[in-house]
């Protein structure tokens, strides 16, 4: 058998190849495999790689029903796709473009199937088997919805992108502007002269693997919309404060926010001795409450969320694991407890902080910084030999300004010349006198 090798064929090969190795990446990234969003996205890419694998394999061995099969894989990538851009900005799968999307697919699944669905061209003096007629119109519809949803989804994210990951965000904004309006006016151009389609599939490839970079670098990017996480404050059964993170600038005071929570503990002990959580209208967002066995954990964000109300149920447990010894003793001394930072780190890492607003702001360490270098641990090893004072220096710099731990050590080499030339000139006085 002869294979109709053309330029088509080739740029397809490409552009599928890319999108199939990004969406695996994305499976396989520790930090991405588990967000429910993206598992949508990941499979409207999915099926979007599959249709320019099924196209180029249609165009190969000029199989038609390939070719009408190929077509068929927008219903499923544009479901997908939309499903998870509503859970990045709403955290719910329903919305009205929805539906216009899977209606529009059940008209295209009919049309699939239909005489004069797809047929031969001869383009550039190569033979091509393309879409036509009613099922080429409402496929490139498809197109047009999905590539400005998708315009739109990287235009909001890039202007609520908090400032510590706004060049991520950018990133991610420009993958969405080369996969959707660059790639629909090249494929306008195609109506004029067909050649153009083989630039729409590069830039459809190129966009989808800019699209990723972003979020493989910066999963944060995928809860900026749904909701802003707040502040977290963690207390006793007495009502001793433990410990306290925030996201953001709170209005909430830290002896206000203490005192609140001791007044809703009393208002509605009943329902939260059952054991389950109590989510509380504020003015400017909701308070999610939990209390335990051994302590109370409030979490305030801009809207209720399944997502928090699972990862305060989660933190609150392995709190009270990690911390059980220290609780059940009652200890309500603060530095104690500042082990928990490593909690927030495994349940809300992927919650952008949103209180730095100019580079004239400290930076902390968060996300990638989070974790201490072994070449600056083994530093603290060396300097600091009581395990308790080594764990609060290590703890309080997890939580310092990004470049405080290169000045803490550049100060500490400089003592540590002065001791030894103080030494030295010491040794030389003895010696001297000696003689």
């Amino acid at each position: 058998m002869v294979l109709n090798w053309t330029p088509e064929v080739i740029v397809e090969i490409f552009t599928s190849t890319i999108i199939l190795i990004a969406t695996l990446l994305m499976y396989i990234t520790p930090r991405t495999k588990n967000i429910r969003s993206l598992s949508y996205i990941r499979l409207g890419l999915f099926f979007m790689g599959m249709l320019f694998m099924l196209d180029l394999l249609a165009n190969l061995f000029l199989i038609t029903l390939l070719s009408r099969i190929s077509g068929l894989m927008l219903f499923p990538s544009a479901v997908f796709f939309v499903i998870g851009i509503n859970y990045t900005i709403k955290e719910t799968s329903n919305s009205p473009f929805l539906i216009i999307i899977i209606g529009l697919g059940v008209l295209y699944s009919y049309l699939a199937f239909q005489p004069g669905a797809v047929g031969f061209e001869l383009v550039g003096g190569h033979l091509n088997l393309n879409w036509i007629g009613l099922y080429e119109l409402v496929g490139s519809i498809f197109i047009f919805f999905v590539a400005c949803a998708s315009f739109y989804w990287g235009l909001k994210t890039w202007l609520n992108a908090p400032f510590l990951i706004k060049r991520e965000a950018l990133i991610f904004f420009m993958g969405t502007v080369i996969n959707g309006p660059l790639t629909l006016i090249i494929y306008l151009f195609y109506y004029w002269n067909p050649i153009f389609i083989l630039f729409a599939y590069a830039t459809t490839g190129l966009g989808i693997l800019v699209f990723c970079i972003g979020v493989l670098k910066e999963p944060k990017l995928l809860y900026i919309l749904p909701f802003t996480v707040n502040r977290l404050v963690v207390r006793d059964r007495e009502g001793n404060p433990l410990f306290d993170h925030d996201w953001s600038s709170s209005n909430l005071s830290e002896s206000i926010f203490p005192g609140f929570l001791n007044a809703v503990q009393l208002m509605s002990e009943e329902v939260i001795n059952m054991g389950g959580l109590l989510d509380i209208k504020l003015e400017e967002g909701i308070l999610t409450l939990y209390e335990s066995e051994l302590i109370s954990v409030g979490l305030v964000a801009s809207k209720y969320s399944k997502l928090l109300r699972e990862c305060v149920l989660q933190f609150t447990r392995d709190f009270e694991q990690k911390f059980e010894r220290e609780l059940k003793k009652q200890v309500n001394d603060i530095a104690q407890y500042e082990g928990a930072f490593e909690l927030i780190e495994k349940y809300f890492s992927n919650f952008p902080y949103k209180y730095i607003k100019s580079k004239k702001q400290p930076l902390l360490l968060t996300g990638k910084f989070a974790k201490i270098p072994l070449e600056i641990e083994n530093k603290l090893n060396n300097i600091f030999t009581d395990e308790k004072e080594y764990e609060t220096i290590k703890t309080e710099l997890l939580k310092s300004p990004l470049g405080l731990s290169s000045e803490f050590f550049t100060l500490y080499n400089d003592l540590i010349d002065e001791t030894k030339r103080i030494s030295e000139e010491k040794s030389l006085y003895l010696n001297d006198n000696s003689d």
